[in-house]
C-alpha cells in the first residue's frame, strides 16, 4: 500500500518529460487553475477550489514545506502568487515564510475578494495583499520579489515563454520560482470504479481534442533564463474525508466535464455517472469510500 504521499525526486536537468494529462477545458483543478486568462468569476469554480485545498491539504502541506527548506537561505520578504485563485496557496505562502508579504494576483476580481477574505480570517491580512493582474502582460508595476509561485496555472496563459519572462524580470537575481502542475486529472472515485474513471476521462480527453494536457516546463525555464535545481513529483494515494467535502469536491468536479464527456460514453456509464452525480444513496456525496490518487509535478528554478 502506497504511503500518503510516495515522493520521487528527480534531476533538474532530467530528460523524461512526459504529457501532463489535466482536465484542462473544466478549468477545474489546482490550488489556483485559473491564472493565465480572464474569466467571469464562478461561484462553482471558486467553491471547488476550496474544498480542493481542504480535500488536498498534506499534499499542500507537504509541498509548501519542501519550498520553504529550499528557500531557507534566500532571505524571502516579498511572494508573488500568480494566479491566486480562491487563496488556499496564498495562506499557505505567508505561514510558511512568516517575515514574507504576499502578493496575489489573479484576472478575476472576485476571486482575490476571496483571497482577502481568508487572509482575514486568518489573521494575515496585514502581509497578504492582491492585484488584478495579467502574468503574460507587463508585471513591473508590482515590483521585485524573492520567490514567485505559480500552482496549476502558467499552462494557460497564452504565451508561457514570455510569462517565464516576466516572472524572471520581477524576480531579484538569486529569487526562486516555483511551477507546480498536475500530471493527471484528480482520481477520486472507489477503486471498484477505477475502470470507468478511466473511460470517463478518456473520453473527455477525445472531446477536448488535446486540451487535456500539460507542457513540460524545463525547455521553457531555460530559455527563459533560469537555472532549473530541480524537479520533483509528489505521489498521492490516500483515503478521502468519505461523506462531505471529498464528496463534494467530486462531484463539482466530474459535474465540470460530464457534458463534455457523456457523448464519447456508452449507455450504462452514462448511466452510472448520472447516478453517482445524483442526491441518492449511491451518489458521490453520500460515499465513504472515495480515495484521492494522483500526482503533481513542481519545477524550481533560479534567477541567475
Amino acid at each position: 500500500m502506497p504511503s500518503r504521499h510516495d515522493v520521487h525526486t528527480h534531476d533538474a536537468h532530467a530528460t523524461d518529460a512526459h504529457a501532463h494529462a489535466h482536465a484542462h477545458g473544466a478549468r477545474a483543478h489546482g490550488e489556483h487553475a485559473h491564472g493565465g486568462h480572464a474569466h467571469a468569476h464562478d461561484e462553482g469554480l471558486a467553491r471547488m477550489l476550496e474544498l480542493d485545498a481542504l480535500v488536498h491539504k498534506g499534499y499542500l502541506t507537504d509541498v509548501t514545506t519542501w519550498l520553504q527548506g529550499l528557500a531557507a537561505d534566500a532571505g524571502v520578504q516579498r511572494v508573488l502568487d500568480v494566479g491566486a485563485g480562491a487563496g488556499s496557496g496564498t495562506i499557505a505562502l505567508a505561514q510558511r515564510f512568516p517575515e514574507a508579504n504576499v502578493v496575489a494576483t489573479d484576472l478575476s476580481e472576485g476571486m482575490l475578494e476571496r483571497v482577502r477574505s481568508l487572509a482575514d480570517a486568518s489573521g494575515l491580512a496585514g502581509r497578504v495583499s492582491t492585484e488584478l493582474a495579467d502574468i503574460g502582460a507587463d508585471v513591473a508595476r508590482l515590483g521585485t520579489f524573492d520567490l514567485a509561485w505559480a500552482s496549476a496555472s502558467l499552462h494557460e496563459v497564452g504565451d508561457p515563454d514570455r510569462a517565464f519572462r516576466n516572472l524572471r524580470d520581477a524576480l531579484r537575481p538569486g529569487g526562486l520560482l516555483a511551477v507546480v502542475e498536475m500530471d493527471s486529472p484528480p482520481r477520486m472515485l472507489p477503486l471498484d470504479l477505477a475502470d470507468f474513471e478511466d473511460r470517463l476521462y478518456a473520453a473527455f480527453a477525445h472531446a477536448s481534442q488535446g486540451n487535456a494536457y500539460h507542457p513540460d516546463w524545463t525547455d521553457p525555464l531555460y530559455r527563459s533564463g533560469f537555472e532549473l535545481e530541480v524537479r520533483r513529483t509528489f505521489m498521492i494515494d490516500e483515503p478521502a474525508d468519505g461523506r462531505g467535502r471529498a464528496g463534494e469536491y467530486a462531484t463539482l468536479y466530474l459535474s465540470r466535464i460530464a457534458q463534455a464527456s457523456t457523448a464519447n460514453l456508452d449507455d450504462a456509464d452514462r448511466a452510472l455517472l448520472t447516478t453517482l452525480l445524483g442526491d441518492g444513496p449511491d451518489g458521490l456525496r453520500q460515499r465513504a469510500d472515495l480515495r484521492l490518487r494522483g500526482s503533481r509535478t513542481a519545477w524550481i528554478a533560479r534567477r541567475p
